[in-house]
């Protein structure tokens, strides 16, 4: 349903100025809603003519009717643009606050603000820094060019593929060169969705080939990380908070918001987790191993107020840092992250037989396809691990080794 749309010049003739003269209003009306802006123009109240909302000055009339075909131009360029126009919007616009930029960085600015609000709602903080990296990777980039910014309308393909190149050139993973791609082609399509620019110039363009390959830990590893001295009490906090996520499948930010309410006994008195992921909204079900067990214990002394946070406030990044510390003096052959827990978790699970099922609900997998990626990762690892060993022994024979000594005990067997 097409907008009522209505602009109206006229004074307050109770309100003059001392030099005798009122103030020219316009009122822009919008769906029964009004908002009033001042033109500029005064007139003497006896010289305003209230029916064509004019004066006797014929530039004065000439000013009223170029800003009566601004707010025209505006409320028409806005209703295009966004399919719906308010007067609050149109105000603004016409006032000069807030208006869509057209310029690539402004963009990104505008886009990272907007993701900053929401941080606590919709958006975690994580995902905020790591819109914070890619903006700055892309003004980094467009610096790099000699330029302060770049007008949206000017883009080609050209540019999508230099920036593409100027990221592999600075050494960064795919998935890491993808995800400022993506940022860049997140500011394009807001800018179509704007009416900035008719059509997206990087509509095709191809992003790098990243093959995903969720890491996870074997159990002799986990069993090995069970079993390292770790005096430092914050590297300690870190290694039990891994351990939680091994045993309890939880990502970082559930650990982190987990709280003594969502600990649970149910009637034969086995404990257990009962949260919904802040990821998904899924809710996990979780029951506890006794290793997890043990470490909850060590957090639940004394205060045990339901809204109480089990873990300790720590920074990530210094966790982040002293975990993957703990792997390399434990001689671990992936580097420990809290979602490589995590991942270990639906691996370890998996093998030891429980229904892909039971793993999803645990997990808080919003669908049991997500889950079945553990199960392509435990078939290739058998296979990787056949292949290794058929490889080793025909080294073995091509090198001349006795018939005898080849069955004999493979570097992974130990000594």
């Amino acid at each position: 349903m097409r907008s009522t749309f209505r602009i109206l010049f006229y004074i307050n003739r109770n309100k003059t100025k001392k030099n005798g003269k009122a103030a020219v209003l316009c009122r822009i009306t919008v769906d029964g809603r009004s908002a009033v802006i001042a033109t500029g123009e005064e007139c003497a109240p006896e010289a305003w003519q209230t029916k064509s909302g004019e004066t006797g000055d014929r530039k004065i009339n000439l000013r009223l009717q170029a800003l009566r075909e601004r707010i025209e131009a505006s409320y028409t360029t806005l209703l295009r643009r966004e399919g719906v126009v308010s007067v609050e919007r149109l105000k603004l616009r016409l006032q000069g606050v807030n208006e869509t930029p057209t310029m690539l960085l402004e963009t990104s600015a505008e886009e990272l603000r907007a993701v900053e609000a929401c941080v606590g709602r919709s958006r975690s903080p994580g995902t905020y820094k790591k819109n914070c990296r890619s903006d700055s990777g892309l003004r980094d980039f467009v610096r790099s060019r000699g330029e302060m910014d770049i007008p949206i309308p000017a883009l080609a393909p050209d540019f999508f593929e230099a920036y593409r190149f100027y990221l592999k050139r600075r050494g960064y993973a795919a998935s890491t060169t993808n995800r400022y791609l993506h940022w860049l082609g997140r500011l394009i399509k807001r800018a179509v969705a704007r009416g900035v620019i008719r059509f997206n110039p990087f509509e095709g363009v191809r992003y790098e080939t990243a093959k995903y390959r969720p890491r996870f830990l074997q159990k002799h590893e986990v069993e090995r990380l069970l079993a390292f001295p770790v005096r430092d009490e914050a590297t300690e906090l870190s290694r039990r908070m891994f351990l939680f996520s091994v045993f309890t499948g939880l990502a970082y930010a559930d650990l982190r918001a987990l709280k003594v309410s969502q600990i649970e006994t149910d009637g034969a008195g086995r404990r257990y987790i009962r949260k919904a992921r802040q990821k998904t909204r899924e809710e996990s079900l979780v029951p506890l191993h006794p290793i997890a067990e043990r470490i909850l214990s060590l957090y639940l002394k004394g205060d045990k107020t339901a809204d109480r946070r089990i873990f300790p406030d720590a920074s990530y990044d210094r966790l982040a840092h002293r975990l993957k510390a703990v792997g390399t003096a434990c001689g671990l052959r992936e580097p420990l992250t809290f979602h490589v827990g995590r991942h270990s978790f639906g691996t370890l699970t998996l093998e030891a037989g429980i229904s892909m099922e039971s793993i999803a609900r645990m997990m808080g997998h919003a669908s049991v396809t997500t889950t079945e990626l553990y199960a392509r990762i435990t078939d290739q690892k058998i296979s990787e691990d056949v292949d290794r060993l058929i490889a080793r022994r025909r080294k073995a024979g091509e090198g001349g080794a006795a018939p005898g000594n080849r069955m004999g005990k493979s570097p992974e067997q130990g000594a």
